[in-house]
């Protein structure tokens, strides 16, 4: 992880976020379902300046590990 540079700060800022399905059912097997996740991500990032390190499911939960500017 490198330093970020903004406006008026330098930042190195990472948010592990975990998102749970409800009820924890296994949802998330799918792989068609996993992708389609990460292109919203992807579209995400590209719309608000978020940079996601690493997407991963396991079934009942999604694990994004995600840089921002300290803005948000």
């Amino acid at each position: 992880m490198e330093l970020r540079h903004a406006n008026h700060c330098v930042y190195k800022i990472r948010y592990h976020m975990v998102f749970c399905v409800n009820y924890r059912k296994k949802l998330l097997l799918d792989i068609e379902l996993v992708n389609f996740l990460k292109n919203v991500c992807f579209e995400i990032s590209e719309r608000y300046c978020f940079e996601f390190d690493a997407i991963g499911s396991d079934g009942d939960h999604v694990h994004l590990f995600v840089g921002a500017e300290p803005k948000y």
